[in-house]
């Protein structure tokens, strides 16, 4: 399927900048009040990067250049909101230009999308991912219906190179609806949702053994008030998935409702179907909340709609929130428990706990704490199917800790702000196996800051400085670092032209690879002309000395120049 919004994009970046710098007479600030001016407001972003190296390999491209765009529309209640984003290629990592543009008029309650767009169903169905194609919303009253299809991934051939070891992706496409009800305190919904790859997008992989898939699921959700204090939220889905769409299909005895969701889908011999449900309820009262909600996911579900999801696993989950002290003070604790291998299908399995602890007090407006606790654990069991075998399985703990503290003074008024922040935090990892704690598995990692800042409202004036200490210990390497940083922002010309120096000095110690020194300078400088037009410039320099021959010296310079255009008014047209 041919893409209709697939244009060159330099021929979209000329249309955009065509339309936002040719001269209209009646374009002005000023707003209309009838349905005959079309407002236009929007923006355009060029940016181009430079990069250079000395004793390292580069690791980015020495030129690259990028276009960011959007332009809204409105006229007679119609509202349109236009973006585009582009990026030339990267030559020295293999990685590829993108580009993205869409469009989604609005007017009243309906909606259209365009091009690149995003509609998020459930994370059971279609979440978190982009689409190029076409999709509608429509909201007339409690009913709404939503639909799309598209281009849910590109195809990608296979990276003989291997410099970004990227595997080969047949294009794939998907197609979407949701359908529901929404009343007071209630809503219900179902979603139908589809992909397929398409095995004629690219060749045949070398080296690698992929196969086109296909998806369909069905997806039924509840949310409901049960009375004035408690609320649920339900989702059961049923999901069917072919791991390689050309296999022989299966014959009308081994079809079922299971395998063909209503006809929608066809099953064949790589065929595999599975449920997913998930339930929370949730019980407010004036400042404090109890949640609790159960999941399980069977081996079988599969979604092509989610960029990354995770099947065979259960879920238990708890949280409570309070608020104390008129508000001042609010407390936050969570946990849940998950595991795997839920059908003793695999030999290995895994448990996992995790908790977490949040406190935050504002005694005044002079002070402010905050203090956090973490806790992960991960069990797996290893076992044996060996009869000779001592034991019949091997217990492995993973145990992570993590504490957090802040705490803010604020020194002095509000025209001229300054204070003074303190931030700790500690985290250590463990490895634990039958009980016995390994050495060699241990890590613990330490970071402090002391940071100030102050501002001076009247000069245009910001000056921060600050304190990092970092203390890393792992069974190979065990460094400290001390980082002073001193950074300054100041205005001129009315504000119209802003200027940027930080520089940070990292001296590293280490046991296992020697001392090193790392400066980091950076300036730039943002000139803002007619409140519309902007330009501007940031560079970096990166330089390391010392650490040996397995880490040498080496510098970098990074350079950015940008130009960015704002736009709005109306422009009357009959």
């Amino acid at each position: 399927m041919r893409i209709p919004f697939a244009l060159k994009p330099l021929s979209w970046i000329s249309l955009v900048v065509g339309l936002m710098l040719v001269h209209i007479p009646s374009l002005s600030g000023q707003e209309a009040n009838d349905d005959r001016s079309l407002k236009i407001s929007g923006g355009l972003r060029l940016s181009n990067d430079f990069y250079t190296s000395n004793g390292i390999d580069p690791r980015r491209d020495a030129l690259q250049w990028r276009a960011v765009a959007n332009l809204n529309l409105n006229f007679a209640g119609v509202s349109a909101p236009f973006s585009l984003a582009f990026s030339d290629g990267n030559q020295e990592f293999n990685l590829p230009s993108y580009t993205f543009v869409g469009i989604s008029p609005t007017y009243k309650w309906a909606t259209l999308h365009l091009g690149d767009r995003s509609i998020n169903y459930s994370k059971y169905t279609l979440s978190g991912i982009n689409f190029r194609g076409a999709g509608f919303e429509l909201r007339p009253n409690k009913f709404y219906v939503s639909g799309m299809y598209g281009q849910l991934r590109r195809a990608r051939a296979e990276d003989l190179n291997s410099q970004q070891m990227l595997d080969p992706s047949y294009r794939r496409m998907g197609y979407g609806m949701k359908m529901g009800y929404r009343g007071k305190g209630s809503e219900y919904s179902v979603i139908v949702f589809g992909a397929e790859d398409d095995e004629e997008s690219i060749g045949q992989p070398v080296s690698t053994a992929l196969t086109p898939a296909n998806n369909a699921i069905i997806s039924g959700i509840v949310k409901q008030k049960l009375g004035k204090r408690l609320s649920a939220d339900l989702e059961l889905a049923h999901s069917v998935y072919n791991a390689d769409r050309r296999a022989e299909e299966l014959t009308d005895a081994d079809t079922d409702f299971g395998n063909q969701i209503f006809g929608l889908f066809t099953p064949n011999e790589t065929a595999i179907d599975g449920n997913a449900y998930r339930a929370k309820l949730n019980y407010g009262l004036k400042g404090m909340n109890l949640q609790g909600g159960y999941e399980r996911i069977e081996r079988g579900f599969r979604t092509l709609g989610a960029l990354f999801f995770l099947s065979d696993a259960e879920y238990y989950t708890a949280g409570f929130s309070k608020t104390f002290m008129k508000n001042k003070m609010t407390f936050f604790a969570n946990g849940g428990l998950e595991r795997t291998n839920l059908d003793d299908f695999e030999k290995n399995g895994t448990r996992r706990l995790v908790g977490s602890l949040n406190l935050s007090y504002i005694p005044n407006e002079k002070w402010l704490f905050n203090t956090s606790y973490s806790n992960f654990e991960n069990t797996t069991r290893l076992k044996t199917f060996d009869p000779s075998a001592i034991v019949d399985s091997l217990i492995l703990a993973q145990t992570t800790q993590a504490g957090n503290a802040v705490a803010t003074y604020n020194i002095s008024s509000r025209e001229n702000p300054s204070s003074l922040t303190l931030v700790l935090s500690y985290q250590q990892a463990n490895s634990i196996i039958d009980d016995v704690v390994q050495d060699d598995a241990k890590s613990q990692f330490f970071n402090g800051s002391l940071m100030y800042s102050k501002t001076q409202s009247l000069q245009d004036l910001r000056f921060t400085a600050a304190l990092n200490f970092n203390q890393t210990e792992l069974s190979m390497l065990n460094n400290s670092t001390i980082s002073p940083t001193i950074g300054v922002t100041k205005g001129f010309y009315e504000r119209k032209l802003q200027t940027t120096f930080r520089t940070t000095y990292n001296l590293i110690s280490s046991q296992n690879r020697g001392n090193s020194n790392v400066l980091n300078l950076t300036l730039g400088a943002t000139y803002l002309y007619l409140d519309d037009h902007s330009f501007s410039f940031s560079t970096s320099f990166i330089n390391r000395t010392g650490g040996g021959q397995e880490f040498p010296s080496f510098s970098e310079w990074y350079g950015r120049l940008a130009y960015g255009y704002r736009f709005g008014g109306s422009l009357r047209l009959y």
